[in-house]
């Protein structure tokens, strides 16, 4: 169970407490929210963020830790003023200092629909990026839209559809961790999560993808990789679930739809916005 945690969504002020209840309701990976990413690849704390605990400030229980990148600049790339190689290299440089200040066991990815005027180069420097976190024991972890990867679109568009096939693809997809595909605030592919979860197990090509060295455009996904989000509760998504029977399935619901089917019960887990939306239901997730 995945949550995200650390800029008060909503007006739901982030605490540590919720983050130590959220671990005893059965949380096992935490992702603070966010660190922006800048040009050269130096990252920090977002200004709408509360300030970075460390792993051991949140909690004694044996739990994932991860630090979310991007999305506190609305989801945006910066345009790269270096190489996409040495941009990655610099993140990476720069997430091992926050891994030695605060305990961070790995990244997460949430970039939106922005990628900036060097959309080719940024996915180029994430994939270098993925690697060289990977080769060091650490996980990589992402949130895409559903329009960010979707087998209904047959074509890669920067910063649109299927902007994240080729971070996802059968070239990248031993450096990659967690897929946590947000199923809300836009439409689910064949307004269906077994359907697309089932697109994504079974893979499709996606045509046009950068071409960064080793990118395939095939995406293959293993159900152990899969961790589809949700929101924690009304609010959380403010656009819903569009095209969802019933809209999102909260508590019970999604307990029911995961329980009723042996495609999503087979992935990995799911993800949620957030702890602090969960907290205000009662921690129904």
């Amino acid at each position: 169970i995945i949550g995200y945690w650390g800029c008060s969504p909503g007006g739901h002020t982030s605490s540590i407490g919720q983050l130590q209840t959220a671990l005893g309701k059965g949380y096992n990976v935490i992702i603070y929210a966010f660190y922006d990413v800048d040009a050269n690849g130096g990252l920090y704390q977002d200004p709408g963020a509360v300030a970075t605990p460390s792993k051991s400030q949140v909690g004694s229980q044996s739990f994932t830790y991860l630090v979310s990148l991007f999305g506190g600049q609305n989801g945006a790339a910066p345009s790269l003023t270096t190489s996409a190689d040495a941009w990655a290299q610099n993140m990476y440089n720069n997430f091992v200092k926050l891994h030695q200040q605060f305990g961070f066991d790995g990244i997460d990815i949430d970039l939106e629909n922005a990628w900036g005027g060097t959309g080719d180069q940024v996915v180029c420097g994430l994939r270098t990026f993925f690697k060289l976190l990977h080769s060091n024991g650490f996980i990589v972890s992402m949130a895409p839209q559903t329009t960010a990867l979707t087998p209904e679109v047959p074509s890669y568009a920067t910063g649109s559809w299927n902007s994240y096939a080729a971070l996802i693809d059968t070239g990248i997809i031993d450096n990659v961790d967690i897929l946590a595909v947000q199923l809300y605030n836009n439409a689910v592919p064949y307004n269906n999560a077994a359907q697309y979860a089932t697109a994504l197990i079974n893979g499709f090509q996606v045509n046009g993808c950068p071409s960064c060295p080793g990118t395939t455009g095939l995406v293959k996904v293993p159900p152990c990789k899969i961790a589809f989000g949700w929101p924690s509760g009304n609010g959380a998504a403010p656009s819903g679930c569009p095209g969802l029977s019933g809209g999102c399935p909260y508590g019970g619901a999604l307990s029911s739809l995961y329980n009723g089917n042996s495609v999503l019960k087979g992935t990995a887990g799911v993800m949620t916005w957030s702890v602090e939306w969960d907290e205000v239901s009662n921690y129904q997730f």
